[in-house]
C-alpha cells in the first residue's frame, strides 16, 4: 500500500504568531469511534488541526522535527484488514 504525502503548513495568524497545522485521523484524535470503523459504519478521514503554535517559523519547522514519529502517526488513517 503506497501512503500519501502529509500536507503540513505552517500559517502566519494575525497577532504574528505561527501555527502548525496538520492532517490527522479523526480515529486517532477520537473525534470517529474505532469500533464503528470496525464494523465499517464509519469511515476514518484526515482533518487539518493546528497542532502547535510558536513566536517564529523557524520554531515551528524544529518542533516538527523533533515530532516527526508522532506527526506520521497521527497523520496516518486508521484502516481494519
Amino acid at each position: 500500500m503506497k501512503t500519501k504525502k502529509l500536507e503540513i503548513e505552517v500559517i502566519e495568524r494575525s497577532d504574528k504568531m505561527w501555527m502548525l497545522c496538520i492532517p490527522m485521523s479523526s480515529v486517532r484524535i477520537g473525534e470517529t469511534d474505532r469500533g464503528l470503523v470496525k464494523k465499517k459504519e464509519c469511515v476514518d478521514y484526515l482533518r487539518h488541526v493546528p497542532i502547535f503554535i510558536a513566536k517564529s517559523r523557524f520554531a515551528c519547522k524544529k518542533w516538527l522535527d523533533e515530532h516527526q514519529n508522532v506527526v506520521v502517526k497521527l497523520g496516518t488513517l486508521y484502516e481494519v484488514a
